[in-house]
């Protein structure tokens, strides 16, 4: 075993580490060289002092080239997913979103994981939509070369997390490893919208991928707790679109011609009901906020994939993508192709 004793020394010193020192020390980690007290301890500490930027670009170049690649052509192509952890309990609204969006024309490359800190995380809820969500990497790739789109089950692309992973479920901790996962694209991704719990974590996650070689961007955080666009409070998010700048915006629903909510009225529960919500919404018989909250966040993930310049434009064709019945038929695409993939494995 090796040892992480002296980058202990100075994170406990309250001093960070340089790209080299960080990228270093994770490597370790992930190669299986360093004891479980020593990953907690690294962990624990990192978050005691505060991870910057600089680190956690470093970290996040580690995972990606750690990661089983996906091989598909990305142009235009995007991600909707976020950290989790906002403990607000409304059903899936980026799941729902990604078929809005793909139904609007844009390619989707959605990574995700099951739950962690609610009742129904991305992986459980397409199983439950009837979405064979655990395909390697060739059926992956297949899948989106025939659809259009594709879902990453971040446990079958991340085999370098599994000398992390005990740790923290033991910890029961958030850790770095919460930011750096809506990050960690197998596809390569270069255009995404990434929620956050926190508006500190959209403004870090921002500088990572301000970092990285991002395309279009936006991180976002919402007043009421969401991490997503949301329709009953202010949003704030931080967009990137390759040109070495970003700052902080802010958007309200009523803004865009959305009613204002309440959290009440986007409640979800278990897979299952999540599941009926999104193919109420999909089939154009959801209640007015279910339907109005997955269609700004759809209209988001299109801007950021570049199909249209403004959010108007991008708001009317993520109406469209559900009152045309695009919208379901790229559930039904991505059902019948990952079922057929499935049962050739």
């Amino acid at each position: 075993m090796e040892s992480l004793r002296e980058e202990l020394e100075l994170i406990t010193d309250n001093q960070h580490l340089t790209e080299e020192e960080a990228s270093s020390a994770l490597k370790k980690i992930i190669d299986g060289k360093i004891s479980p007290s020593q990953i907690a301890a690294f962990l624990t500490s990192m978050r005691q002092k505060g991870e910057t930027v600089e680190e956690l670009t470093a970290f996040v170049q580690v995972m990606r080239d750690a990661a089983i690649k996906v091989d598909v052509d990305v142009t235009g192509a995007v991600d909707l997913c976020g950290t989790g952890g906002d403990a607000t309990g409304t059903f899936n609204i980026s799941t729902a979103a990604m078929f809005v969006v793909a139904g609007a024309g844009v390619h989707v490359l959605k990574h995700g994981n099951r739950s962690v800190s609610s009742k129904s995380g991305s992986a459980d809820v397409l199983g439950a939509l009837g979405v064979a969500y655990d395909l390697p990497v060739p059926e992956v790739e297949t899948c989106f070369n025939q659809t259009g789109m594709a879902f990453m089950f971040a446990p079958l692309f991340h085999p370098a997390m599994k000398y992390v992973m005990p740790v923290r479920r033991e910890l029961g901790l958030r850790t770095f490893f919460n930011i750096l996962g809506p990050l960690m694209n197998p596809a390569g991704v270069k255009r995404q919208v990434m929620g956050a719990y926190s508006q500190e974590v959209a403004e870090t996650a921002m500088g990572i991928l301000a970092n990285l070689d991002t395309e279009d961007a936006i991180t976002v955080y919402s007043r009421d707790g969401l991490d997503e666009f949301s329709t009953t409070d202010t949003s704030v998010f931080y967009r990137y679109m390759g040109d070495g700048d970003y700052s902080g915006l802010t958007h309200k629903a009523s803004e865009s011609g959305f009613r204002v909510a309440n959290l009440s009225d986007l409640q979800g529960g278990d897979a299952q009901t999540n599941a009926r919500i999104i193919q109420n919404i999909l089939d154009n018989k959801a209640t007015i906020p279910q339907r109005e909250i997955v269609v700004l966040n759809a209209a988001y993930g299109i801007l950021v994939s570049g199909k249209v310049s403004t959010l108007d434009e991008a708001i009317a064709i993520a109406s469209d993508s559900i009152n045309s019945g695009n919208a379901a038929l790229a559930l039904e695409k991505l059902i019948t192709c990952t079922q057929d993939l499935k049962k050739g494995e």
